[in-house]
């Protein structure tokens, strides 16, 4: 399936906010070239975050019911003093695939989830009772169906150890919830490749088919060849035409490689027969998309996952300009404040799209009025105030330092 749009009410740090997304098929106005990219961005604690968890829930929210999930201070508090909000409610209306419409639903429907706070602690509690029917809750109960495929990745994403076992995490956490895990729990790890490709062997031409997506997505100078070190219990990669353990490699590719192998492996986990894995559709939502990338990474990461993985509805967020000029304005959000203090979110009608890395950060999207660091504008006010006073040695240095930043840059 994918999510037209977004609706949170009082959920986190929003009031009211709604968002009409990108997905593969969307039609009129409004639509972008790159079909299957969102990117969020904004200040921190500015609901960038929010806004994927928002969606996870209100797409699972049957599965995570029994799953174990902890609904953790998701109603929006108020101020001491103020009146305390009632609940939160969450909408998404969505477009079936035909792994759905096969169950009776419609090609367009809509999911809501209500949460409501404790009235001692921080705990919320997601009242499904509340809430009309969920369409979808028999077919969230077949986890290896490729239906209502969500996946989600948070930015404190780690891959885990090699005594990680897939039987102890789904005891613990239902599969569904488990892909999205690592939105609401910092400790939550990836599953290593070791746990799920090694399987694949066994699949039809699945082994080679999942390793050529993960180099599709990986930089030229990382290529992996799906080569087990048995004495290890680790696949190698080759780095700069160099053999190197995973666990040897950067955190930057340990994060990258982490997040991107666990969406492949779940892919796997749901393809049918006959189906590609690029085939499957869904949404991902990744927090941090940049997170530990080198900018010449950031300024085609966003570009490589649309391509290799087409069929996939991406929500992204991310603090960086150059992920930012690599995706159209139709695809980017901005965070931030209303007057009294709650989010907002909304589309600027300005063009960011293959500009520098300067232009982008002095844009609307980030807000910047320099990015010069702050003790040389204060330095440089200083000695134009001295200028404007007629200090002529002023002037002379003041023209010196523009001179020398001018050809710095």
């Amino acid at each position: 399936m994918y999510a037209r749009t977004l609706s949170l009410y009082e959920f986190k740090c929003f009031h009211k906010a709604k968002l009409h997304l990108q997905y593969p098929g969307r039609k009129g106005s409004g639509a972008s070239e790159i079909s299957n990219i969102n990117l969020i961005l904004g200040d921190n604690g500015g609901g960038k975050s929010s806004v994927l968890r928002g969606l996870a829930i209100a797409i699972l929210a049957p599965a995570l019911s029994r799953s174990g999930f902890v609904p953790y201070r998701l109603v929006r508090r108020q101020a001491p003093g103020t009146p305390e909000v009632g609940h939160c409610l969450l909408k998404v209306r969505a477009v079936a695939d035909p792994y759905e419409t096969q169950g009776g639903l419609t090609s367009r429907f809509e999911l809501l989830a209500r949460l409501e706070p404790s009235l001692r602690g921080e705990l919320d509690r997601l009242y499904l009772d509340y809430t009309p029917e969920s369409p979808i809750e028999p077919l969230l109960d077949d986890d290896s169906s490729p239906a209502f495929f969500v996946v989600g990745y948070g930015a404190t994403r780690r891959v885990e150890t090699s005594d990680f076992s897939e039987s102890t995490a789904r005891r613990s956490r239902g599969l569904r919830y488990q892909r999205i895990a690592g939105l609401f729990e910092d400790h939550v790890g990836l599953r290593p490749l070791n746990t799920w490709l090694t399987r694949l062997h066994r699949k039809e031409n699945r082994f080679e088919e999942a390793v050529a997506l993960l180099n599709a997505v990986l930089p030229s100078n990382v290529r992996f060849s799906g080569k087990f070190l048995e004495g290890e219990d680790q696949y190698s990669f080759d780095f700069d035409g160099v053999p190197t353990p995973f666990t040897a490699l950067s955190d930057g590719y340990k994060a990258f490689i982490g997040w991107a192998g666990d969406l492949i492996g779940h892919l796997a986990d749901v393809a049918p027969l006959g189906k590609r894995l690029n085939e499957i559709t869904g949404v991902v939502l990744v927090d941090e998309i940049d997170l530990h990338l080198h900018p010449a990474w950031q300024r085609q990461v966003a570009p490589q996952l649309s391509t290799t993985f087409p069929c996939l509805q991406f929500v992204f967020s991310s603090h960086s300009p150059l992920v930012a000029s690599s995706v159209r304005r139709e695809n980017i959000f901005v965070t931030d404040r209303a007057e009294n203090g709650t989010a907002t979110i909304n589309q600027i009608d300005e063009y960011v799209y293959g500009q520098s890395v300067e232009h982008v950060l002095l844009s609307s999207y980030f807000g910047l009025t320099t990015t010069r660091p702050p003790s040389f504008q204060q330095e440089a006010e200083g000695l134009f105030k001295r200028v404007a006073e007629g200090d002529a040695q002023a002037a002379l240095e003041f023209l010196n330092r523009l001179t020398a930043s001018n050809q710095s840059r």
